[in-house]
């Protein structure tokens, strides 16, 4: 029941937009994500649902077949597509891209509980773009 209220709140997608300037697209996305996550009733309530899903195995996996599952999905569509267009390195993991992406914001998210503030998201693109970006 969580779970419905989650999806029921916050927006069926978090589609990408696709400007053909990736870093301009990740940030737009990655910006709106953290606006959801950061206020009510949706931040509090995906918090408590993680909670939940630590204790309760059918929750998790409904959590990720239903949220996570279909957000990473569109994260690595995205950054396949900026890879055809030679904005990634052609050996870059897309897989390794979307966990790096999403990792920072769930630990200030449920670990130490700081703002998740789009200043910060920008930090975590910033850091991370020259080692995403195609090789010379």
């Amino acid at each position: 029941m969580l779970l419905d209220s989650l999806l029921s709140v916050g927006p069926s997608d978090l589609d990408y937009p696709d400007t053909g300037d990736l870093l301009a697209d990740l940030r737009r996305q990655i910006h709106e994500a953290v606006d959801l996550l950061a206020g009510a009733p949706f931040g509090p309530l995906f918090r408590a649902l993680i909670g939940e899903a630590q204790q309760d195995p059918g929750v998790a996996a409904a959590l990720n077949d239903r949220f996570i599952v279909p957000q990473a999905a569109r994260t690595v569509a995205r950054l396949e597509t900026a890879r055809a267009q030679g904005q990634l390195s052609p050996d870059f993991d897309l897989e390794l891209a979307m966990a790096v992406l999403s990792g920072p914001l769930y630990f200030r998210l449920l670990i130490t509980q700081e703002p998740l503030t789009h200043a910060y998201v920008d930090r975590i693109l910033d850091a991370l773009f020259t080692g995403m970006g195609p090789r010379p």
